[in-house]
Parts: C-alpha cells; structure tokens; sequence
C-alpha cells in the first residue's frame, strides 16, 4: 500500500496562503490601534484645549483697568502685550477664590508650551515701574502639544477696527476692545488653525470705558487717603455744630 504526502508545490501554497491571511490580519490589526490613539489623542487635545480656553476667556473677559503708575508719576491702565505674550489685572484670579490678580500669559519653545503666571500681590507703582515682562512665582502649564499661538489685540473707535500685534496701555490710554488668539498644530482638531476673539467686558460698562476714572488715577498717585482724611474732616466739624447749639 503506497502512502503519499503533500507535494512541494502545495506546502508552497500553502504557506503563501497563510502568510497572505496573517499579512491582512495585522494590518487590519494595526489600523485599529492606530484610530483609538488618534482618537485619544483628540479627545485628550480637544478636553486640553477647552480647559484652556475656559480659563483664558474668563480672565481676559474680566480684565480690569487697573491704574499703575511709571518713575515719571504717569498714571495708566495696566496691559501690555506682544505676539507670545500678554500681562494685564484680572477681576477673576485663579488662586484664593477670586479676586484681583496680575496675570502673564506666555509661551515657550522646545517645547511649545503657553505657561500661566498669578499674583495676587501688586501695586500701582510695582505694575508700573517693575519690568513688564516680569513673571511671578506661580506658574502652571495652561496648553501644550501645538506649533504655535499668538495673541492679537483689537483697537476700536466705535466705527472701524484693526487688529494689532502687540498692546502698550500706555501710550493707548485704554484696554484693547477685545483679545485674539489663535493656535496652530493642535493634534486632533479637524481645522489646522483654531481661533477665539474675546471681548474685554470692562470696555462695554461705565462712560469711561477701559479708561481710568478720576477715582482711580487719585488712588494711583496717592491722593485717596487724602481725600479721605478732608471727608473725615468735615464729618467732624458736622457732628460739633449740633452740640454747641444745645448748650446754648
């Protein structure tokens, strides 16, 4: 009885099969993996970005014109940005439950970060006369994982508008009417560049506007207490007039 095996030519097939079957099963293997990490990394970019942009919308929104005053005793509303950067006071700080705090936003290479700095401890004469670009002790990392981001500021006379590069509160006198930013490579996003404008809400109340009141340029030069003292002053000669006319 003769027993026969597989030919050469059919273990060949064989084996060609086999592989052509494991080939397809790995890539359709792969490709599975690689969209859950690209969907991870949307929803991580995505949750990232929101979180960020909660933040910088309610502090820039609540950005006051606080008065600073410089070493030739100018008193101005203090905001200053450029293209990377942006400092000003903030009615919304972070730290504390809220308050008024100095706020710098900033961003840095390698990697690309933009990195948020508070203070809850100034003065109109260290606003004004400390180095603009001086950052504080307390920082964290707001946004990460993008190619780039800049801030642009809007000047409005209530009929045209332009958006600048860079703000100086004071040669402006005023906050910008609003503050853009826009970021480039975030990983995830199906738009290359995602952009926001946000309005400074102080620019909307008061007839002043972003500019400083006369209050607020009296306490920034030191005249309040003065003031005060006058008020107390009056008080009291007010309060006498009573008791001499009931003694006679």
């Amino acid at each position: 009885m003769n027993k026969r095996g597989f030919t050469l030519i059919e273990v060949v097939l064989a084996m060609t099969v086999l592989a052509l079957v494991t080939a397809i099963c790995y890539a359709a293997f792969h490709l599975g993996i690689r969209a859950i990490e690209r969907g991870e990394v949307a929803v991580v970019g995505a949750q990232r970005l929101r979180v960020a942009t909660d933040v910088i919308i309610r502090q820039i929104k609540s950005a006051v014109p606080y008065a600073a005053r410089n070493r030739d005793e100018d008193v101005y509303p203090f905001f200053f940005g450029g293209a990377t950067w942006v400092t000003f006071v903030t009615a919304t700080g972070l730290e504390g439950g809220g308050g008024l705090a100095r706020v710098s936003y900033q961003v840095t290479d390698d990697p690309p970060r933009l990195v948020v700095t508070e203070s809850a401890f100034f003065t109109p004469d260290q606003l004004g006369r400390d180095p603009v670009d001086k950052r504080g002790d307390r920082k964290a990392v707001l946004l990460e994982n993008f190619r780039d981001l800049r801030f642009e500021y809007m000047l409005s006379d209530g009929i045209d508008t332009e958006w600048r590069s860079d703000w100086n509160s004071h040669d402006e006198e005023s906050l910008p009417a609003a503050v853009r930013i826009l970021v480039d490579g975030i990983p995830g996003l199906e738009t290359d560049r995602w952009g926001q404008e946000i309005p400074i809400m102080a620019t909307l109340y008061g007839d002043n506007g972003s500019e400083l009141g006369d209050d607020e340029e009296e306490v920034a030069s030191g005249g309040g207490e003065d003031e005060e003292s006058d008020k107390d002053t009056d008080v009291d000669k007010d309060t006498d007039a009573p008791d001499k006319d009931t003694d006679d």
